[in-house]
């Protein structure tokens, strides 16, 4: 179970103002979840697998080699607005 003094602390340190009106129903919620969270650990998984999932999946590798997939001439080609071989845009800091 969370404290107010625990509660309000979170909320200093993630910068999140919570009213008065608001806390009790909050810290209801989360001691409800954090009664969840116990009912869960109580649970005896000791005879369970460590198993991520029963399908095996192949991952499958590229090669890393670099590559040039476009050239200059070819992007400059997409737009009017070029000067000195480079894209031309709007100023926007005055």
């Amino acid at each position: 179970m969370i404290s107010d003094q625990e509660f309000d602390k979170v909320c200093r340190l993630a910068k999140l103002a919570v009213s008065d009106a608001s806390k009790k129903d909050f810290l209801n919620k989360l001691n409800s979840v954090f009664g969840w969270i116990d009912q869960l650990a109580k649970i005896d998984t000791s005879s369970v697998d460590n198993t991520v999932s029963d399908c095996v999946a192949t991952i499958v590798e590229r090669k890393d080699i670099a590559h040039l997939d476009n050239t200059k001439d070819e992007l400059l080609s997409n737009t009017k607005n070029k000067k000195f071989d480079m894209f031309c845009v709007p100023k926007i800091v005055e």
